[in-house]
């Protein structure tokens, strides 16, 4: 049976204290005591909660929409000579900003599923299978029949940062409003959903009008693919733009913390809760409206700039769900990208809550 948006949010309280009262789901909801009676008696009719204690049927989870593909990445030993071959490492492993999301949250502990794509491949077999490895769920990975997994290409200068890339990513294309709906039921009981530019625009915006009573966190993933949002970014809790992105959303010139304030607020006054502005090496400018500060993580060793974005997005959900401030939300978001950093792969086996809090105790 299909959960309403009523039901998701007061499964999201619930989750959030079992032991909560009718009397405050009543007053932070805005409703009367009484309609939250009813609301609750369908719910266990449906068996979403268990009756007394408010046991749920299921535990607090992320659900992330968005781009599932296989990595291959060359790394030069030297400076790159440009139409010439370049001795160097190539590496492959499993990819896409939404995969990677789900990945890393399982690894710091926050259950998450995966909703994507991928084809009728060995690829797609490969990249289904390491995903469920890394404790992901994967039952909502849909496989076309036509078209083959996504795969990506980067190549890596001498500096480890990522010089020129190719991605297929025709499948993710395929996604559709009504593999959404098809998926609604699940979606509406998550705690956060997390977007991925990689995806439709059509099934973005659905996705943003559907399941606003969520929060709804969005990573641009680059400056043609933030083009897409720019008229809807207000409809997101959380947004990971970087710097070049950020001017793109705001129309305003980052030259200095002032102006990134300036620009953090215009995105604040659409509707957005949380901002965060990546700045690479510099760090992250982050607001909600109340705080705003700049965090920089100390003696970060470099070996691979894929995936550290990634990480991050993790370490904000994390924050959202589990910290008290957006000051601690973007030191813990740091130091998974911190993780990510030191890692050749783009996603770092030594991800962990515990090695985040020893990269922080050491800061």
């Amino acid at each position: 049976m299909r959960t309403t948006k009523r039901e998701a949010e007061l499964l999201r309280l619930i989750n959030s204290n079992p032991m909560i009262s009718q009397d405050q789901l009543s007053e932070k909801l805005g409703i009367t005591r009484s309609s939250v009676g009813v609301h609750i008696s369908n719910m266990v009719n449906k068996k979403l909660i268990k009756g007394r204690g408010y046991i749920t049927d299921t535990e607090e989870f992320v659900s992330i929409i968005g781009g599932a593909n296989i990595d291959l990445q060359g790394s030069s030993d030297n400076k790159l000579a440009i139409n010439d071959s370049n001795p160097g490492e190539i590496s492959m492993s499993t990819g896409g900003v939404g995969r990677n999301i789900a990945e890393n949250l399982s690894r710091i502990s926050v259950t998450s599923k995966i909703f994507s794509y991928v084809g009728i491949d060995s690829l797609g077999d490969f990249l289904i299978n390491e995903t469920q490895r890394a404790g992901v769920d994967t039952s909502y990975i849909k496989k076309h029949p036509t078209l083959p997994t996504s795969q990506y290409l980067s190549i890596l200068d001498d500096n480890k940062d990522m010089l020129v890339s190719i991605s297929d990513m025709r499948i993710i294309n395929e996604m559709s409003i009504e593999d959404i709906k098809s998926f609604s039921n699940v979606l509406n009981q998550s705690s956060v959903i997390v977007i991925d530019t990689n995806i439709p625009v059509d099934v973005i915006k659905y996705i943003t009008d559907e399941f606003s009573h969520l929060p709804l966190f969005l990573d641009p993933v680059s400056i043609s693919k933030a083009s897409k949002i720019v008229d809807i970014i207000g409809k997101f809790h959380t947004v990971k733009p970087n710097k070049l992105e950020a001017e793109l959303i705001t129309g305003i010139k980052i030259n200095d913390e002032k102006s990134m304030l300036k620009v953090a607020k215009e995105i604040f006054s659409r509707g957005c809760k949380q901002i965060f502005i990546t700045l690479g090496k510099d760090g992250v400018f982050y607001y909600d409206g109340k705080e705003h500060g700049k965090y920089y993580q100390k003696n970060i060793k470099v070996n691979s700039a894929n995936g550290a974005g990634d990480a991050f997005v993790a370490g904000l959900v994390y924050g959202f769900l589990k910290l008290d401030s957006i000051k601690k939300t973007a030191r813990y978001a740091s130091a998974a990208a911190a993780i990510a950093l030191k890692s050749k792969n783009t996603i770092s086996s030594d991800l962990s809550l515990r090695n985040m809090k020893l990269i922080l105790k050491e800061a």
